[in-house]
């Protein structure tokens, strides 16, 4: 597919996750999919966060830490290309193997809710994304966070169509699947931190030794 057909299939995705969705792509194909859209996004979050640095808009933590060693705007637009590159070429596409991984680990062999391998689940987590990655720069803008996270939530609609279509499933064993998914994740997360904190505390904290025996103290003559 050309460049003009990926972009105009991640934006009908919002629309019409089930037709759009419906295309077999191999894990390949899905990579080269994300990384066009991927850096459309990239470029979208540059340039509304240099427009906002431009006009004087930095977080104020820059303002009073980072203007007694450098350029507030020149730091500014540092973190906003380090952090944007990290997020959009990095850091998501790691993050949509390991969901995919979790996800088929589950679905497939755990409840047998589908037959499909895991370049099916990594395509329709992939192909999820579309909105995530089309729309980050509204993180950027304080008035529209919050129209941000309705993407959020639209992408995890978007991930149960996908994977039911993918995986040539019903759209309730794709949300069932998901739904175990998540619960096994955040239980796995809280008992983690659990041990850890609990480890923590017992590591930091000094023990009573009960066997010391003091002696008397001598009189004085």
């Amino acid at each position: 597919m050309t460049y003009a057909q990926d972009v105009k299939r991640a934006w009908n995705l919002l629309w019409q996750p089930g037709t759009e969705s419906k295309k077999s792509m191999d894990i390949s194909s899905a990579l080269k999919f994300y990384y066009k859209i991927g850096i459309l996004g990239l470029i979208a979050f540059l340039v509304v966060g240099a427009l906002l640095i431009s006009a004087g808009i930095v977080p104020s933590g820059y303002r009073t830490i980072m203007s007694q060693f450098v350029n507030v705007t020149y730091f500014s637009f540092a973190v906003l290309f380090t952090g944007a590159v990290l997020y959009f070429l990095i850091l998501i596409p790691i993050s949509i193997a390991i969901n995919a991984l979790i996800i088929q680990a589950i679905g497939k062999y755990l409840l047998n809710s589908w037959r499909g391998d895991y370049s099916k689940t990594f395509a329709a987590e992939t192909l999820s994304y579309s909105p995530i990655l089309l729309f980050s720069w509204l993180m950027l803008i304080p008035i529209l966070r919050s129209l941000f996270f309705i993407f959020v939530i639209w992408q995890a609609v978007i991930l149960i169509i996908a994977i039911a279509t993918q995986q040539k499933v019903s759209r309730t064993n794709a949300f069932v699947a998901l739904l175990a998914t998540w619960i096994l994740v955040v239980a796995f997360v809280v008992l983690f931190l659990m041990f850890t904190s609990a480890a923590l505390l017992s590591l930091f904290t000094l023990p009573v030794n009960s066997s010391i025996t003091v002696l008397p103290a001598i009189p004085y003559r």
